[in-house]
């Protein structure tokens, strides 16, 4: 800890790292303190382009060192159950991209290390803490759309779909609803506040049965309906559109909002309304300082790891059903996902 701040190490030189590392530069609660990689130039290079105090040539030396506090893991997804285990065992607080696991099981197991050693583990959906999500989830409890009834979410964009790119690489959790699909999942749930009760998916794979384009519909209690697609071979198309019995709300970027200017749309009794987000912030500094604040405090953070758990369970039930061609009902029937952020 450095001056009231928690030291980050970040595990892995990856593009993401960057962002993360700009945030962290700017976080009032975190001090970015060290880069590992598998490659020490590599880590030596990140180092430098982002202003890092120490750089390691493998990640666990960066476990090693007594001065880190909180670990952020953006390894590939195959990684993340692994070393993430690994960080907690070496008493570490957990960030880890998303999704956290590729298995309900992994996330059964990544939790219960957490608990064993008392520290603290997030899932990085970092959309989460900004003010654009929280102005919609304030709408929806005011009952200004009145109830809603239906939530569309799409996540896509173009990508080399040659073999090199790990995004399509089945055994390293490669597809694009883990990718980017689990963002939809995770928004229907957000603003519903329910868990599904049941899920019928479609997937459009590739040769080695990776999904490139993925569609799903999820049933929520209440006769409410979730509608998503995820893609890998489309122009970047993001947004969230609620529907409820008396207006809408169209949310245009729903998953990184712009950090001076965002907006919504309210449609409601006839009439439409633009709600301007003036300097909401970077999504990513939203994260880091809620996540090292609540470490700091002492208080639990509003993105549980049970939160990443149900998360998967419906991916999970997702890829179980698209596999199947057919509904798959889920038996677990949990009550209100948390909501909102402080």
């Amino acid at each position: 800890m450095k001056s009231g701040r928690l030291n980050w190490g970040i595990m892995g030189a990856a593009k993401i790292a960057g962002r993360l590392a700009s945030a962290l530069h700017e976080s009032r609660f975190a001090h970015l303190y060290a880069i590992a990689s598998r490659s020490l130039q590599k880590a030596e290079a990140f180092a430098q382009e982002f202003n890092v105090e120490k750089a390691y040539g493998s990640y666990q030396s960066l476990l090693e060192d007594p001065a880190v506090d909180v670990i952020y893991n953006p390894l590939p997804n195959h990684l993340h159950c692994e070393w993430t285990v690994h960080a907690i065992e070496h008493g570490k607080h957990v960030l880890c991209e998303k999704p956290m696991a590729l298995s309900v099981r992994e996330c059964h197991r990544m939790i219960a290390a957490a608990s064993r050693h008392g520290v603290r583990l997030m899932e990085a959906f970092m959309y989460r803490f900004h003010p654009q999500t929280l102005k919609v989830q304030e709408l929806l409890q005011r009952g200004s759309i009145g109830e809603l009834r239906v939530v569309r979410a799409c996540f896509g964009f173009r990508l080399d779909e040659s073999s090199k790119n790990i995004r399509v690489i089945l055994p390293k959790g490669g597809g694009s609803l883990l990718d980017v699909g689990c963002y939809c999942v995770n928004a229907m749930r957000t603003f519903f506040r329910k868990e599904p009760v049941a899920v019928y998916g479609h997937s459009i794979p590739q040769k080695n049965d990776t999904d490139i384009m993925f569609g799903g519909i999820v049933h929520f209690p209440g006769s409410r309906l979730g509608l998503f697609n995820s893609s890998f071979q489309t122009v970047l198309d993001c947004d969230v559109t609620l529907v409820g019995t008396h207006g809408r709300i169209l949310i245009p970027s729903p998953w990184k909002p712009d950090r001076k200017l965002s907006s919504i749309t309210l449609e409601s009794s006839g009439s439409s309304k633009q709600i301007d987000i003036r300097n909401g912030g970077d999504v990513y500094v939203r994260e880091v300082d809620h996540f090292s604040n609540r470490i700091l405090r002492n208080i639990p953070e509003v993105l549980a790891p049970e939160d990443a758990l149900r998360n998967m369970r419906v991916i999970e039930a997702l890829q179980r059903s698209a596999k199947l061609h057919g509904q798959i009902n889920l038996r677990s029937r949990q009550g209100p996902s948390k909501s909102g952020v402080s």
